[in-house]
Order: structure tokens, then sequence, then C-alpha cells
């Protein structure tokens, strides 16, 4: 979540002005008591949260953001920041500024696994849609095993998920 504060433009202010109309994503607004506006940008894939305070997203506002932060929320401010440009600049949460999970690879892995395991397909079956067959065929019968005890970890691993660790994720 990005703070930021909202004050009444002025003439020949530089900053670009955050045109709702204009942008094609979802847009969502609470008025909350605590005399802060909580704005959503999001679309299928991509998310902007702003605390907004001292004036209205609503309104022909320039918006203000602390810039010295502690070191830790430094990065993630910045990257804040620049999601924030790019949005009111080209209209839309663009994938340039999300870079994917690097974890996401791996996940992938798992959930095919498991779902080949489930519609009952053989390792190696499963192994050549995973990993391509020129692949499978290089390696499936290595000694080391190295293909297949990553093809074993991933159904493993998909099960457990399956049958209640997703929950540990969520902690």
């Amino acid at each position: 979540m990005l703070p930021l504060l909202a004050q009444p433009r002025q003439a020949g202010d530089l900053a670009l002005e955050l045109n709702l109309a204009r942008l094609r994503c979802r847009v969502s607004i609470l008025e909350a008591s605590d005399d802060f506006q909580y704005v959503l940008f999001a679309n299928s894939a991509h998310r902007i949260q702003l605390a907004v305070r001292g004036g209205s997203i609503l309104d022909r506002v320039r918006l203000f953001a602390d810039v010295i932060v502690p070191q830790d929320l430094l990065e993630r401010r910045l990257l804040l920041l620049r999601r924030l440009s790019d949005l009111v600049t080209n209209g839309d949460l663009r994938d340039a500024l999300y870079p994917p999970d690097p974890r996401s690879r791996r996940w992938r892995i798992v959930l095919q696994a498991l779902d080949g395991s489930l519609a009952r397909a053989s390792q190696r079956e499963i192994a050549q849609a995973l990993f391509g067959p020129l692949r499978v065929e290089a390696n499936w019968r290595d000694p080391r095993a190295h293909l297949r005890d990553q093809l074993r970890r991933a159904v493993h691993r998909g099960r457990w998920l399956m049958q209640g660790g997703y929950l540990n994720l969520l902690k």
C-alpha cells in the first residue's frame, strides 16, 4: 500500500493528473472513517493500493509521497511509485513492472504434475508433458534419476497441497 497526501492542484503543476475515467483497469474507492480513502486499481493479474489522506482522489488533486523512508521500505515504495506513474501514463497496469514470482514456475510444475497424477497418467507421460519428450528421452534412464526424482517430489508436493497443505502457505 502506498500512502499519499492529496492537495488541490495549483496552476502550473507539472505533475501528471490522475484521471480515473481514462484508466482501463478496475478502480475501487473506500471512504474510511479514519480520514483516508483507500483506492485499489486492479486488472486480472495486477494491483496497486493507495491510502490517500488530505483530499479526495475524485477531485483534481496533486498527490504527494514521503520520499525519505526507512531503508527497508525504500525499494518497495519506489516500485509502487513506478507502477502508479506507469498506470497514470499508460492507463493500465502493465506486465512490465510486475515481474513473475520466482516460485511461479515451480508451482506450475507441482500443480500440473498433480493434475496428471490425478488423471492416472504414467510418470513418464507426466514428465513428457512438463519437460518435453526430448529431455525425457535423454534423461529418463539416467542412473542418478534427477528427472524422475523431480517429478516424484512435484506429485508429492501437489498431493500435500491438495490434502490441506495449502493452508500453511496462507499463514
